[in-house]
């Protein structure tokens, strides 16, 4: 493949490393996406339309790459590299999904996330922190934390439009590679997709949780941009 081609990976037949985590069923997971930077996973992503890919923003930083597979990125212009505010794009395939057990969109939790809850990330990146990428999805469970604890651990750099996740005393959490990819939440009858993974300090570090968009302050937005909203600007 070219360098620096961003390739929409969809996972057909992969089983299902995150830090603390373990292979995912096959399957499981029908509406995790792969983004590859020159054949290597380098962001996650999740389905939320036959033609939507939502991922984080600060993934796509860069203006040469050629895309295969996506007609274009919609990066929030809000985003903010520096407070990681905003942290939230939108990708639009070139072709339509076909949706079947493989293959399916997750709806956004759009009622109060309840601290403590437990929701799970996914995603192809790092097992620990100096390592490479794994072949496997990976999944592994998470605590929703409190924000007043989370801005201790971080100094108050938790916005209102982010959320923690992990444990206080580490071992649980995402990594490089997972960057964009979906927290998903189970409501007592299917997942919905809560967060995205944003930023953090390390990977699985005690009090360094990992940092979370929260989808749903971006509802209005995200329905407005699926039709050419100023709210995100192309890149």
């Amino acid at each position: 493949s070219h360098n620096g081609e961003i390739l929409v990976f969809i996972s057909m037949d992969m089983e299902t490393r995150i830090i603390g985590g373990q292979e995912a069923w096959a399957h499981s997971w029908p509406w995790q996406v792969s983004l590859q930077f020159s054949s290597m996973p380098a962001c996650g992503g999740a389905i939320i339309g036959p033609q939507w890919v939502i991922s984080a923003a600060h993934c796509f930083k860069r203006s040469e790459v050629e895309l295969v597979g996506i007609s274009r990125i919609i990066s929030h212009q809000e985003y903010d590299t520096k407070t990681k505010e905003s942290d939230i794009a939108l990708l639009k395939l070139e072709h339509p999904l076909v949706f079947n057990e493989f293959v399916r969109p997750i709806d956004i939790w759009m009622s109060p996330l309840p601290e403590t809850m437990k929701c799970t990330i996914t995603g192809w990146g790092s097992t620990r922190e100096s390592l490479f990428r794994v072949d496997l999805l990976q999944e592994v469970n998470v605590s929703l934390l409190a924000l007043d604890d989370c801005n201790e651990y971080y100094k108050g750099r938790v916005h209102s439009s982010m959320f923690c996740a992990g444990k206080d005393e580490g071992g649980v959490d995402a990594c490089q590679g997972d960057s964009g990819g979906p927290l998903s939440c189970f409501n007592g009858t299917r997942h919905e997709l809560a967060g995205l993974v944003s930023w953090g300090v390390g990977c699985g570090r005690a009090k360094k949780p990992g940092v979370y968009t929260k989808v749903q302050q971006f509802l209005k937005i995200l329905t407005f941009s699926c039709s050419n909203s100023p709210s995100f600007q192309r890149t």
